[in-house]
């Protein structure tokens, strides 16, 4: 007795679905085989360069801001820290730098010069006589005004008394015993710069001339 059709139909239903998409995917093939054949380059054109092709695409450069608009953390610029003034100031206010002077010169460790005295006096011997000598006192004013001065002599002994005294070319001046000293006081003030000679003869015994001790104003004589 045959078969009925209809069960064979229905075993054979699924050789009929893989025909079906053997058929389907051999269609798509020959539609892509002729789609990249119409795009291939002519003769001589360049090889075009595949953006993905590996070891070809260029590594993207940093971007100084993220997405979002904000630095991004590889490449964010770090904040500068303002100055802050000397002295620990207040931000924004400028301390005043001293300016640096020149010291003064130091001072001369040695003493200082000494002025020329007001009046100075030079003793010595003019002439000399049996029992008696001629001497003067040179007295000169070394300051920048007149000056009167006073003499002061003191003799040993064998000087005895005063035989006579005077002033070339000045007044006569004074004269007073006190003390075992002679003093003899200007008749007149002695001129800057001028010089008085006053001159005298003793009586005398001896041989000494020279006198113990002469001053001007206090300010002793120079010997000779």
């Amino acid at each position: 007795m045959p078969e009925p059709t209809r069960p064979r139909f229905l075993a054979a239903a699924p050789w009929i679905v893989v025909l079906a998409g053997v058929l389907v995917m051999t269609v798509l093939f020959v539609f892509a085989t002729g789609y990249l054949t119409g795009d291939r380059r002519t003769a001589g054109a360049p090889e075009p360069a595949w953006p993905f092709a590996p070891g070809s695409t260029p590594a993207p450069e940093a971007s100084a801001t993220d997405p979002a608009g904000g630095p991004s953390a590889g490449s964010r610029t770090p904040t500068p820290t303002p100055a802050r003034p000397n002295g620990g100031g207040k931000p924004g206010t400028s301390r005043a730098v001293p300016t640096r002077t020149t010291p003064p010169p130091p001072r001369p460790t040695g003493a200082a010069p000494k002025s020329p005295e007001p009046l100075t006096g030079r003793y010595r011997v003019l002439a000399e006589h049996r029992g008696s000598f001629i001497a003067e006192v040179l007295v000169r004013n070394e300051s920048g005004s007149a000056q009167s001065w006073t003499v002061e002599l003191r003799f040993d002994n064998q000087v005895n008394d005063l035989r006579w005294f005077w002033v070339e070319g000045a007044p006569r001046p004074s004269v007073d015993r006190a003390d075992g000293r002679w003093i003899f006081r200007s008749g007149a003030p002695l001129a800057a710069g001028r010089s008085d000679p006053l001159r005298f003869q003793f009586e005398r015994w001896g041989d000494d001339e020279r006198p113990i001790s002469c001053t001007v104003n206090g300010r002793a004589c120079q010997l000779r």
